[in-house]
């Protein structure tokens, strides 16, 4: 990957020393420890155009999560690199209140950039304020729920992401570059080992686990990954505040399984009580016997095509074993062993799923009952 954000043959850059553009005008200027796996991102985007009331040449140079105080040095260096100085700086966004994000904010606002606007929701700012940042310079997201302009003529979108994890969590989008600044949701840990900033299939272990820590319920996933899916034109790139950056074909895979997720209060009382595990187990069971008295052998080959279900299950011979998450698995080999088959093999089985849960006083597994065996709707666009 070159410096440029275009992929390289092998060389990554020397992510300490330089600055990635990510998309047009789009730089990455934060920082990696050796061997880290948990870091801040903090990103600058360039706006350059013509101011529409003076008619002038104009820029906007925008701050996304300026990161921790700690941080500070490389990220001044990087900034300076890219339009010369830091008083250049028209605004900092701020996702939301968590220091290792906005602490460095402080010593932006008052000595490098003290013309630069803060904008955050009102939730976030609440928290940040004790950062000592200036109270003129406040700008809420509350205000443009409709889009904020800039004086370039260019757009950005805020997009409240509730609960993913602050109250007053809000994404920035971009609908010029189609890079949504995402905060802490699709963050993770990232291996030690793993070169470059483009995120690939195996980072999504890092996301997951840092989701199911932080993240506080499933809801507030389902939420915001509607309100991504509304953004037009589509998402292409996702840039959160920690991990690697999500492009291509990983963005809707990822945002498929953050829809799914089973985090915090979903998964809490299975961790603190092993005997929710093994009753889950115990409705696996069940489940998986009845299937092959409909479907035979096709059951494993069915449940061994999924790449998920590997995460929390595995095989002993012909048991599966649930490690996990119970009742997320069950609702994934459900979801499996009934797709594409009819209503008279569908039902039996997720009536054996929810029965059996109720009998071991589990909770109620959530079923596509209504859309079970149903062929998938075809697109609009693919007619």
């Amino acid at each position: 990957m070159s410096s440029s954000g275009a992929p390289g043959p092998s060389a990554h850059p020397d992510l300490n020393r330089v600055a990635v553009e990510i998309a047009p005008e789009t730089f990455w200027v934060g920082k990696r420890e050796s061997g880290g796996i948990f870091y801040a991102n903090p990103y600058l985007r360039r706006f350059r155009g013509t101011d529409a009331r003076t008619q002038k040449p104009s820029e906007f140079n925008l701050l996304i999560d300026p990161g921790s105080s700690s941080d500070f040095s490389t990220i001044h260096t990087k900034v300076v690199s890219l339009i010369g100085g830091m008083d250049r700086l028209s605004a900092l966004f701020v996702n939301h209140q968590d220091p290792d994000v906005g602490s460095s904010a402080s010593i932006i606002s008052a000595r490098y950039a003290p013309r630069a606007s803060i904008l955050c929701s009102e939730d976030t700012w609440r928290l940040i304020v004790h950062f000592n940042l200036p109270r003129n310079r406040f700008i809420p997201t509350e205000k443009f729920t409709q889009g904020l302009s800039v004086p370039t003529g260019h757009k950005l979108l805020p997009v409240p992401s509730p609960f993913c994890h602050f109250r007053g969590a809000v994404m920035l989008y971009d609908p010029q570059t189609r890079v949504l600044f995402t905060g802490d949701l699709f963050g993770g840990l990232t291996d030690s080992k793993a070169q470059g900033l483009w995120a690939e299939e195996s980072d999504w272990t890092g996301i997951r686990a840092f989701h199911q820590i932080y993240m506080p319920v499933n809801s507030a996933l389902v939420r915001a990954v509607a309100a991504i899916r509304q953004l037009t034109p589509a998402v292409e790139m996702i840039a959160p505040q920690h991990g690697r950056v999500i492009r291509g074909a990983l963005v809707q895979q990822f945002l498929d399984r953050m829809e799914r997720l089973q985090v915090g209060l979903d998964i809490i009382d299975e961790a603190q009580d092993r005997t929710h595990l093994q009753a889950w187990n115990t409705v696996v069971d069940r489940v998986l016997t009845l299937a092959r008295g409909y479907l035979g052998d096709s059951v494993e080959a069915k449940l061994t095509a999924s790449e998920q279900l590997a995460d929390t299950a595995q095989f002993k011979g012909q048991r599966l074993v649930v490690n996990r998450m119970g009742k997320w698995t069950l609702e994934h080999v459900v979801d499996l062993l009934c797709q594409g088959e009819p209503p008279e093999i569908s039902g039996p089985i997720m009536v054996e799923a929810t029965t059996a849960a109720a009998e071991y006083n589990l909770p109620t597994p959530h079923l596509d009952i209504e859309g079970a065996g149903a062929p998938a709707p075809v697109s609009l666009l693919e007619t």
